[in-house]
């Protein structure tokens, strides 16, 4: 297993911070299981969807699948994009939309 991700303090609203804390007691789960629990599920669920934004960013950049999510995994700069990549306006608008990318 890796060794995971320490988030430090996640900034909630009063009111998703307080159901935060009734869900993990109803459930008999501390807040760090109930956490991972969430973001376990929120990866499986949207997984292929990244998988798509993935690849467009890295043929907009000219690179290889596993190149791109290895940078941004590690979060290092992709480059430049490409000067004749093809903009396809309906993925730049999901990128641009979606608060969870970059």
């Amino acid at each position: 297993m890796a060794d995971g991700i320490n988030f430090g303090n996640i900034p909630l609203g009063d009111h998703d911070a307080d159901w935060f804390k009734v869900m993990a007691a109803a459930s008999n789960s501390s807040l760090r299981v109930k956490a991972a629990s969430v973001i376990g599920y929120f990866v499986r669920r949207r997984k292929e969807e990244y998988r798509e934004i993935i690849q467009y960013t890295a043929n907009k950049y000219g690179i290889s699948f596993d190149e791109c999510f290895n940078k941004l995994k590690n979060g290092e700069s992709l480059g430049d994009p490409l000067d004749y990549f093809e903009v396809d306006p309906k993925m730049e608008s999901k990128i641009e939309n979606d608060s969870d990318i970059r």
